[in-house]
């Protein structure tokens, strides 16, 4: 039987990228070459920019419903 995932919000989706990109700030301050806040901002601007191109498509792409 197959497994029924609900789709998820897009914002929700950008907030766990986002997440993602400050677990990976915080592992790497620990380590030997951190990254710099330029680089994390770098990081953070990508998220933003990469979930904006995404809606954009989706606005592109709606699919009208039949009635």
């Amino acid at each position: 039987m197959a497994a029924v995932v609900e789709a998820r919000p897009l914002a929700d989706l950008e907030q766990d990228a986002i997440a993602r990109v400050e677990a990976e700030f915080a592992r790497r301050a620990r380590g030997v070459k951190p990254w710099t806040p330029a680089e994390y901002v770098d990081r953070i601007a990508r998220v933003h920019a990469r979930y904006e191109q995404r809606r954009q498509w989706l606005r592109l792409h709606e699919q009208g419903t039949v009635s």
